[in-house]
């Protein structure tokens, strides 16, 4: 695309002179200078936007590179207005142009997908702050002693974007205060994650362990989702739903994209975009709502670390929980049920 708005800004420059040049011929009367009122204010606009612009790979950016070539076509046009005699039709031209190369930069900006039920996105842009405005913001927490008690730290993401993901040992974790909202009924992660090998059951994403929702790392590094519902048939009664991608695992030092879906009677996972697994052998009932014992969701370890107990008679036993070694960024939950369209649109749009 640069190449060929550099093209574009080229051939009007061209195209400017030449028209500049035919109106002045000695056989004619010079055509009088045009107005620039409009050109002016289109430079005045296009440099707001360009100024307010941020290049990145995330949503909420422009594309990287895009800025400059925005600019090149705001500099042509500033030579036209710039410049004393101008008849109207170059002004024009000069209008046009920059009229199109705005066009162009507004397409440059990377929209969000799929964000109908979307509850909370950490995209970890310097810190765990809720991108959808719902107010889910998330703190870094110190892990609990028993692991080694790790502080979480900002590093590079799958861009090699400084700062813009989050390094997890030894029970260093985000911790997100308790909503409904985080506690649906059915629902979709989406996240990517560089793991590090560990023997340990590597805790990604965690609400109260399995007395409601987690994602972790199990047998062979393979992705393992469980869910906790009221049986249907048994009120009273619990049905823990524990599965995994039911294939190979992750391969530790390279980042995968990962999705995992419940509800309907289903629970799915894709890797990298792709569908690797659907249960259907799981409960049509709905995850537990936790709200009258509320825990916080964690992203690192299994548990909030002031929520741990040494006491092996507690539900919160540190002993049985565990952490994540490795990064974890871009994290999506959604109140719904993706298709396999949207997890392949998400995807496509955070790749590298």
């Amino acid at each position: 695309m640069k190449k060929t708005m550099n093209f574009l800004v080229l051939f009007t420059v061209i195209a400017t002179l030449s028209v500049y040049v035919s109106g002045c011929k000695e056989d004619d009367e010079p055509e009088p200078a045009g107005s620039k009122t409009e050109l002016n204010a289109l430079i005045t606009e296009c440099e707001t936007l360009h100024g307010a612009a941020v290049e990145g790979t995330s949503v909420g950016f422009y594309e990287v590179g895009s800025k400059a070539v925005f600019q090149t076509a705001i500099e042509a046009a500033k030579t036209v207005s710039n410049t004393e005699g101008v008849i109207q039709s170059v002004i024009d031209a000069a209008k046009a142009n920059l009229t199109a190369a705005k066009t162009v930069f507004e397409g440059k900006y990377i929209q969000n997908v799929s964000t109908d039920g979307l509850v909370a996105q950490w995209l970890f842009t310097g810190d765990a702050t809720d991108f959808t405005g719902n107010g889910n913001d998330g703190t870094a927490k110190v892990g609990h002693a028993f692991w080694g008690a790790g502080t979480p730290a900002l590093t590079t993401d799958r861009f090699g974007n400084a700062d813009n993901a989050y390094y997890l040992d030894k029970g260093a974790n985000i911790e997100v205060p308790y909503t409904t909202a985080l506690n649906p009924g059915a629902m979709s992660l989406s996240w990517w994650v560089y793991m590090e090998e560990l023997e340990n059951n590597d805790y990604m994403i965690s609400m109260n362990r399995w007395n409601c929702f987690k994602v972790n790392l199990q047998t062979i590094n393979r992705v393992f989702f469980t869910t906790k519902v009221e049986d249907p048939a048994n009120p009273g009664q619990f049905i823990y739903s524990d599965r995994d991608n039911d294939g190979d695992g992750l391969v530790e030092g390279q980042w995968y994209h990962l999705s995992v879906t419940f509800g309907g009677g289903h629970m799915i996972f894709y890797i990298d975009g792709a569908m690797v697994k659907d249960w259907d052998n799981v409960p049509d009932a709905a995850i537990l709502n936790i709200s009258s014992e509320p825990i916080n969701l964690t992203m690192g370890q299994d548990l909030p670390t002031a929520i741990y107990s040494t006491d092996d008679t507690s539900p919160y036993y540190v002993n049985w929980g565990g952490y994540f070694k490795g990064k974890l960024d871009d994290i999506r939950l959604y109140n719904r049920v993706l298709s396999g369209s949207e997890v392949s649109s998400i995807y496509a749009l955070e790749k590298p």
